[in-house]
Parts: C-alpha cells; structure tokens; sequence
C-alpha cells in the first residue's frame, strides 16, 4: 500500500475567522411574496443558517469528532489528468472472509453519509456477510483534489476508484453508491 498516509481535518482558525466575518458581510436578496419553496430556498432559511454557521456551530468540535475515522490520502493518476490526492475511510473488518465493499457518495453528499454503516457493516457477525469498507470523497469534492482540466466525468471518477481499491489490495470488491453513472461505469471497469 504505497504512498497511502493518514489524512487528519485540521482547518486553520484564519479560515473559520474568515467565514464568519463572510456570514457577517452576506447582503441577502429581496424575495418574491408567496413563493414557498418554488423558487429555492426560501430567504428566512438561508438567514437562519447563515447565522447558525457565524454563531452557533461548532467546527472544532465537529473535526475532532470527524478525526476519530479511520481517514487516509493518497494520490491517484487517471489517463489524460494529473494526479490527484484522494482522500477515503478505509475500516477494515476483523473477519477473515470480509468482503470489500466501495461505498461512493453522491451529490451533494460526502464521505459522511457511509458513516453511521462503518460499525454495523464492519462487525463480526455469526452468519451475516461483514465488509472492509471504503468511503472515498470523490474527486474534485469534499477533501479530495479536483482536477485543473476539463473532461473528467464518470469514466474518470471510476476509473479514480478501481485505482484507489487496487492500491488498497482489492482485486475484487462491491460497490453501493448514490451516483448510478459512476457505480454503471465501475461494472464496466472492472
């Protein structure tokens, strides 16, 4: 498993700093009477999470809790693109005849949403499959790399994935994902 290292969420203060005073700042458009939801989010909500995001929520807090998956990085190259640093939860389960399974999000998801499965799909369990789970943030999302150059699509993220699972040791694996193109093209790939 080259260059695979442990990834840990650190977010300078400068940052966070830097949203709030942002939130702070944020000019808010007139809003049409009566719309409800048919013209997107309705204006009191986005201020309500405006000011939740500058006064309320706790980001250190949520990293320190994040920082307790099992998160790692790695660089990937697909044909025609630069490489890529890819950021996963790899939770490898105790049975010996676990079964490798690539859990890839949709949008505008993360790798968050495999997490609360981690512990039921990891453990042993007498007569029930157990899986050494893989939870990429795709790339050009969440804290994965994005590419600089036009034309990755479905191909590319699948292509990204099949190369992260071979790199981990798993010639052979299943996938669930919330993207059908990218779980479609993953069939093809491999």
């Amino acid at each position: 498993m080259s260059n695979i290292s442990k990834f840990t969420i650190s977010i300078p203060e400068q940052g966070l700093s830097d949203l709030k005073q942002r939130l702070n700042l944020a000019k808010f458009p007139n809003e049409l009477e009566n719309t409800g939801w048919d013209m997107g989010t309705p204006l009191h909500d986005v201020k309500r999470l405006a000011k939740y995001w500058q006064n309320e929520f706790d980001w250190k807090k949520s990293e320190k809790d994040l920082n307790t998956l099992p998160q790692f990085q790695t660089v990937i190259q697909c044909e025609g693109f630069e490489p890529l640093r890819i950021h996963f939860i790899h939770s490898r389960s105790k049975a010996k005849d676990a079964i490798p399974l690539l859990f890839c999000h949709g949008w505008p998801g993360s790798f968050l949403e495999g997490r609360k499965l981690l512990q039921p799909l990891t453990e042993e369990t007498d007569g029930q499959p157990s899986f050494h789970v893989v939870i990429p943030s795709l790339p050009n999302y969440g804290f994965s790399d994005g590419t600089s150059k036009r034309g990755f699509s479905n191909v590319q993220y699948a292509e990204t994935l099949h190369k992260l699972m071979l790199k981990l040791g798993y010639n052979e694996y299943v996938t669930q994902g919330g993207e059908i193109p990218v779980n479609l093209t993953l069939k093809t790939i491999c």
